[in-house]
Parts: C-alpha cells; structure tokens; sequence
C-alpha cells in the first residue's frame, strides 16, 4: 500500500508513529503499575497514582493518532524555543534542588519566577504576581488541603 505524501513531506502514518510509541509507553507503565495497591481517593495507595498517569498516557497518545492521521497536512512548529526549554528545565531543578532545604514556599515561588520568564514576553509586575497567586495556591493545595510532609519554610 502507498502511503500518500503530505505538505511535509511525511506520511501520515510515520506522523503518527509518535503517538503509538507514547501508546506502548502509557501500556507498559500500566502494567508494572497495575500490581501495586490502588485504594481510594481518600486513601490512595501505592498504584492510584501511576495508575491514573499511565491512562491518562494512553489517552493522550489515542488523542495524537487520531489527531495526525485526520490531519489534512504537516504543520511546521517552527524550530526548537531555546528560550522556554532552558528556563522551564531550570525552573523545575531549582524546585527539586530546594523543595528540602528552603521548603515548599521558597522553592515553588522561584520556580514559577523562573518559569515565567520563558515567555519573552514576561513582565516583573505580571510575573510577581502570578507568581504570588501559583504560590498561594500552591501552598492550599499541597499543605493545608492533602497535608504532605513537606515544611513549608526552612528547617
């Protein structure tokens, strides 16, 4: 069978290879996933999480199949965003590198910072004030709402 050229220059099926192989990715975590306890929303056990990522995977991944093989043409993203690669990357280690020594709140307040600044676009006052918002928001959900061990200033 032929496969029809697009705008691109790529098949539709070799288009759609990328949502297959995030497909098998989804299906095996599920299935070193599906032996762990899954337990409640309340109680949630060791497997409730994993579980629910791996289909939340394998949805997203049907959703890419299904999108590129509709698609009528190649649409060119452009070339890689330097920019919001290296400042969401950096924004995300500085998170992980002071969750533990600073706490929750100082570290989720300069990655966001940091984050907000891979758009060009950011501006100190809108950037604060997200920042401040994501912060506050943040510190609702994860200790006062599901109250995780996490300090939430310094030891």
């Amino acid at each position: 069978m032929a496969t029809v050229k697009d705008h691109g220059g790529q098949s539709k099926a070799a288009r759609a290879v990328s949502g297959g192989v995030l497909l098998m990715a989804g299906f095996v975590m599920l299935f070193f996933a599906w032996g762990y306890p899954t337990g409640t929303v309340n109680q949630m056990g060791a497997g409730f999480i994993p579980q629910v990522i791996a289909i939340l995977i394998c949805l997203f991944a049907i959703a890419i199949i299904v999108i590129d093989l509709r698609a009528p043409q190649w649409v060119d993203a452009g070339g890689m965003h330097w920019r919001g690669l290296t400042f969401v990357s950096a924004a995300i280690i500085l998170f992980a590198l002071l969750v533990d020594v600073a706490g929750l709140v100082p570290s989720m307040f300069l990655a966001v910072a940091v984050s907000m600044f891979a758009d060009d676009q950011a501006r100190p006052l809108l950037v604060l004030i997200y920042t401040v918002i994501a912060t506050f928001l943040g510190w609702l959900l994860f200790l006062v709402g599901l109250e995780l061990p996490i300090p939430a200033f310094w030891r």
